[in-house]
C-alpha cells in the first residue's frame, strides 16, 4: 500500500452516534427493572426476557434513525415492532410496580422518543396511543394518572430531543463530507476540461498538418525523392514538437504566452504552405492579457487550417486607445478545403467559448467575414489593461 495514500479513520461517526444513543436509551431497561418486583423467580425470568426483547427492538429503531439508506416502510415496521413489544410489558409493569412508581410510563417515554427519532410522523401517533394506555393502566391499577402521563410524555420529549441533537450533528458531518466529495469531483472535472482544452489546442492543428504532409510525401516519393525526404523530416520535427507539447499539457506545464504561441503558429502555418505576416511588438502586449491572446491565436490558427483555404495570414497587435487590439486576418473565405460555407470558421464552439472567456476578462472578441475574401478575428482588450512590465 502506498505510504502517501490517506488513511481512513477506523472510527465511524455513525457508529459513535449509534453507540451514544444506545447508551442513553439503556435507561429504558434499567428503570423498569429497578421499579418492579415480580412475585416469583420464574416470573422474574419471564420479565427479563420481555425486557431483552424490548431492548433489541429499541436498538433496531435507533439503528434505523442513523441509517439514511433505510426505507420509510422498514422504519415504520420497526416502530410497530417496538410498540408491540412494549405492549407486552404493559400488564406486568403495572401489576408488579413498587408502590408510588411508574415503570411502564418510563418504557412508554423511551418508545415515544425512539419512534419520533426514526419516523417523526409516527412518533406523534405513538405518543397519543401510548399516552392513552398510560392513563388506562394508571386508572386500572390505582396509580397516579397525572404522574404516569407526565413521565411518559416528558421523558419521551427529553430523550427525543437528546437523540435529535446527535442525529443532527451526524447529518452536518455527512453534509460536510458530501461537500468535500463534490469539491473533489469539481476539481477533477476542471482538470479534465483543462486537459481536453490543452490537447485540443495542441493536437487540433498539428495532426492536420502531419496528415497533409504525409500525403504529400507519399505522392512525391516516386517523382521527387529529395522533396519527399524533406517533407518527411518536417513531419518528424512537427510530430516531436507536438509530442513534447502534449506531455507538457498533461502535466499542466503548457507554455501559453503570446510570443510562444506566435512562434508555434508560424511553424504550423508555414508547414501548410501559408504565408504568415506577424506585426507584434511583444513589449507592447499587456502581461495580463498574454495568455488570453495566445488562446485566441491558437484557436484562430486551428480554424484556418481546418476550415479555410488561406494563402496568407496576418497577425497584428496595436496598442491604440481606448482598447489595445489583436487582429488576425486570413484570405481563405470562400475556400473549399472543408466544403463549408464562407462563415464556417465561426460555426464551431471554439470561438464562441473564447468570446465568453474574453468577456469574462473584460475584453471583446468579434469574428466574421471582412470583405475581399478575408476573414477577421479581432480581440479588443479592456481599456484598463496595464502597460508592459
Amino acid at each position: 500500500m502506498s505510504r502517501n495514500r490517506p488513511r481512513r479513520s477506523p472510527i465511524s461517526p455513525r457508529l459513535v452516534v449509534l453507540g451514544t444513543l444506545l447508551a442513553s436509551y439503556a435507561w429504558a431497561l434499567v428503570v423498569p427493572l429497578r421499579l418492579t418486583r415480580p412475585p416469583s423467580a420464574l416470573l422474574t425470568a419471564v420479565y427479563l426476557v420481555g425486557l431483552a426483547l424490548f431492548g433489541g427492538a429499541l436498538a433496531l429503531v435507533l439503528r434505523a434513525s442513523v441509517s439514511p439508506g433505510q426505507s420509510p416502510r422498514t422504519r415504520i415496521r420497526l416502530v410497530g415492532l417496538l410498540v408491540a413489544v412494549s405492549l407486552g410489558l404493559w400488564p406486568p409493569s403495572f401489576a408488579w410496580a413498587e408502590a408510588g412508581s411508574e415503570p411502564w410510563a418510563w418504557v412508554a417515554g423511551f418508545v415515544i422518543g425512539a419512534s419520533a427519532l426514526a419516523v417523526p410522523q409516527a412518533g406523534v401517533l405513538v405518543a397519543v396511543g401510548l399516552g392513552v394506555l398510560v392513563v388506562i393502566g394508571a386508572a386500572v391499577f390505582d396509580g397516579d394518572v397525572a404522574a404516569n402521563l407526565g413521565i411518559a410524555l416528558g421523558s419521551g420529549v427529553v430523550v427525543w430531543l437528546t437523540g435529535l441533537v446527535l442525529v443532527w450533528l451526524l447529518g452536518l458531518l455527512w453534509a460536510a463530507e458530501a461537500g468535500r466529495a463534490a469539491e473533489a469531483g469539481l476539481v477533477v472535472a476542471q482538470e479534465r476540461l483543462r486537459l481536453s482544452r490543452e490537447l485540443h489546442d495542441v493536437l487540433g492543428s498539428r495532426l492536420g498538418i502531419i496528415a497533409l504532409k504525409a500525403e504529400l510525401a507519399a505522392a512525391l516519393a516516386a517523382t521527387d525523392p529529395a522533396r519527399s525526404a524533406a517533407e518527411s523530416d518536417e513531419i518528424r520535427a512537427i510530430a516531436a514538437a507536438t509530442l513534447a507539447e502534449a506531455r507538457r499539457a498533461v502535466h499542466g506545464e503548457t507554455v501559453a504566452d503570446l510570443p510562444t504561441q506566435i512562434a508555434s503558429a508560424e511553424l504550423v502555418l508555414g508547414s501548410a504552405g501559408i504565408q504568415t505576416i506577424v506585426d507584434i511588438d511583444a513589449t507592447q502586449v499587456p502581461a495580463s492579457a498574454s495568455r488570453l491572446l495566445a488562446a485566441v491565436v491558437r484557436e484562430a490558427v486551428t480554424n484556418i487550417l481546418r476550415h479555410s483555404d488561406a494563402r496568407t495570414v496576418s497577425i497584428a497587435f496595436r496598442r491604440t486607445a481606448p482598447r489595445p487590439t489583436l487582429v488576425i486576418v486570413n484570405d481563405g473565405v470562400g475556400g473549399t478545403r472543408s466544403g463549408t460555407a464562407a462563415d464556417a470558421p465561426s460555426s464551431g464552439t471554439g470561438l464562441a467559448s473564447l468570446a465568453a472567456r474574453c468577456a469574462a476578462a473584460g475584453a471583446r472578441l468579434v469574428s466574421g467575414p471582412a470583405g475581399d475574401g478575408r476573414f477577421e478575428v479581432r480581440v479588443e482588450l479592456a481599456p484598463s489593461d496595464p502597460g508592459p512590465p
